[in-house]
């Protein structure tokens, strides 16, 4: 059930830390960046240690989070202004991926080695409502522009796709197969079309209806994918090495604008609803924060 502040801070071992310098490193050999950008981060926000990952930040200022470790999983929800612990519930230790409905709902990926699910929350309470069985382990699950649609991205050794589900009542709306190496996904604000970033960089954009490419680009990164909320604009986040970065993505032109840093062991890339703000998640076992950078 949930937790006091108190104990949130306890139990995840909050801290706020300094960011880490890193060097710039390339976003891609086949579309060639502008130099890295000069911008550093606004806030940086204590979160838990051992962050796994964390919803789009929420019109009540705060966020949720995903973190501990293979033993022992939990939600932890972060005040944005305070960067305070506000309730925690406990998860599955199966749990890789949270995404959160305008309604509230908490979208909960499930992957183990051979099953996967997608377990609905709510997330005044944090009382389960149902989990919906997927086909293949999932390994991480976004919202759409509307705020309702879940895409939870899922897959075995022979293949991978993104399973629509319909937050509000658990139905699964249809299946759209994406490459099989695929890391991260964004639906475009039509939810025509879903992005998805291969760990190489390369980003394929595939139609919903049918599943076929309509188009590839490489991006230069290959861990998370985040789109602006006017639709023009992928921050694709590369961090396979010490060194970490974002490019940021004309999808007029379907090339690196620029590139943002980003801390070493950022995890995952957020835009805010405004589209002013790039939220970096970066944690590891033994520590977590939330740089949030002007975009």
């Amino acid at each position: 059930m949930f937790s006091s502040a108190s104990r949130l801070g306890a139990a995840a071992g909050l801290a706020l830390v300094a960011i880490v310098p890193v060097a710039a490193c390339s976003a891609g050999t086949a579309a060639a960046p502008a130099a890295r950008t000069a911008v550093r981060p606004e806030r940086i926000l204590a979160a838990p240690k051992g962050i796994l990952a964390a919803t789009q930040p929420q019109a009540d200022g705060s966020m949720w989070t995903l973190a501990g470790s293979p033993a022992s999983r939990g939600l932890f929800d972060v005040d944005l202004v305070t960067g305070h612990g506000i309730g925690s519930v406990s998860v599955s230790n199966a749990a890789q991926s949270v995404t959160e409905s305008l309604s509230g709902v908490l979208g909960v990926a499930l992957g183990t080695g051979r099953t996967g699910a997608l377990e609905l929350l709510d997330g005044r309470t944090g009382k389960a409502i149902r989990t919906v069985p997927l086909g293949a382990p999932a390994r991480e699950v976004t919202v759409g522009s509307d705020g309702v649609t879940f895409y939870v991205l899922d897959g075995s050794p022979a293949s991978s796709s993104v399973t629509i589900v319909d937050s509000a009542d658990g139905r699964v709306q249809g299946t759209v197969p994406v490459p099989l190496d695929t890391a991260s996904i964004a639906p475009d604000v039509q939810g025509t079309t879903l992005y998805a970033l291969q760990p190489g960089g390369l980003v394929s954009q595939i139609a919903m209806a049918g599943g076929k490419i309509m188009a590839s680009f490489p991006a230069g990164g290959g861990r998370s994918l985040a789109l602006s909320p006017d639709g023009s604009t992928l921050y694709v986040l590369n961090s396979a090495h010490a060194a970490a970065n974002v490019a940021v993505v004309s999808l007029a032109t379907e090339s690196v604008a620029r590139v943002l840093p980003a801390p070493r062991n950022c995890l995952q890339v957020l835009v805010s609803a405004n589209g002013n703000q790039l939220y970096q998640v970066v944690g590891t076992p033994g520590y977590g924060n939330i740089q949030v950078l002007p975009i």
